[in-house]
């Protein structure tokens, strides 16, 4: 990836911890997804750390979009390719840990694509320097919204 680029990963876990106990959400885990956007295309991390990356260059991507989230208030940044990409294969001990390959399940559900992150979970720069930036990176093809592609 380029040296422009905007990274958004998990929060520290103390700092969410903290948060959460504050009232704010539940604390974000190092093994949450993570995902970098940059003048040539996205790289997804399943499992921040961990786990398998997925690269995308930008031809292959046809929409980013910020979504509501399954918890009123919340959000989740989102990436549809044009390509369906492969399930992974879960062990069943894992469908459900909210993490890792059981989380990418749960996006493709909840949000038509398993390359999503919790927007309360990660840190890095404001959506609104993605919102700048995707049409340039993009030659105008691509403009962050707020709609679930079709």
């Amino acid at each position: 990836m380029g040296d422009d680029s905007l990274f958004y990963r998990p929060k520290s876990p103390l700092v969410s911890t903290i948060g959460a106990y504050l009232g704010g959400p539940t604390p974000s885990r190092t093994d949450d997804p993570a995902v970098r956007f940059d003048r040539n295309g996205v790289e997804y991390h399943e499992s921040y750390g961990r786990g398998p990356t997925t690269r995308l260059e930008w031809k292959e991507v046809r929409a980013v979009a910020v979504l509501p989230g399954p918890i009123e208030g919340r959000q989740a940044l989102c990436v549809y390719p044009f390509r369906e990409l492969p399930e992974p294969g879960v062990p069943a001990s894992e469908l459900w840990t909210g993490s890792g390959p059981g989380l990418a399940i749960r996006f493709r559900s909840l949000f038509g694509t398993p390359l999503a992150v919790h927007w309360h979970h990660v840190r890095g720069p404001s959506l609104e320097k993605l919102a700048r930036r995707l049409p340039a990176w993009t030659e105008g093809r691509i403009a962050l919204t707020s709609a679930r592609p079709a």
